[in-house]
């Protein structure tokens, strides 16, 4: 039998097909793992507030059972890797024995300072 002019026809896939099926496919993989990382990020900052709270409630006991002296100032809490530190600034009221006490826990995240802070009167 003879093939009168008839080209077998070459199946199979381009290499233009290839590469545009391989970057959807990379471009879904990114978008799933940026979905597990965006709950990690936000655990850690969650445990950053949590750690500054109990830091932030740590100093206050501290203040209220030792003496206070007033006027600002500055320390680190150790432990946490010393990413933690603290501002105090303490003003005596003229007519009355209390003092008011601005304290300030902040830490670095990343290229960010964040903080909390507390005000209260002892």
């Amino acid at each position: 039998m003879l093939l009168t002019g008839k080209k077998k026809k070459n199946e199979g896939f381009l290499l233009l097909e290839i590469i545009i099926s391989v970057s959807i496919l990379s471009f879904g993989i990114i978008l799933i793992l940026n979905s597990f990382m965006r709950p990690i990020k936000a655990s850690q900052i969650s445990m950053d507030f949590f750690n500054a709270g109990l830091l932030l409630e740590e100093k206050m006991i501290e203040l209220y059972s030792g003496d206070i002296k007033e006027g600002p100032s500055r320390g680190e809490f150790s432990g946490f890797d010393n990413r933690f530190s603290w501002d105090l600034d303490v003003i005596k009221l003229e007519d009355i024995s209390y003092r008011e006490v601005n304290l300030k826990v902040f830490w670095k995240e990343k290229d960010k300072e964040q903080d909390i802070s507390i005000s209260t009167y002892i």
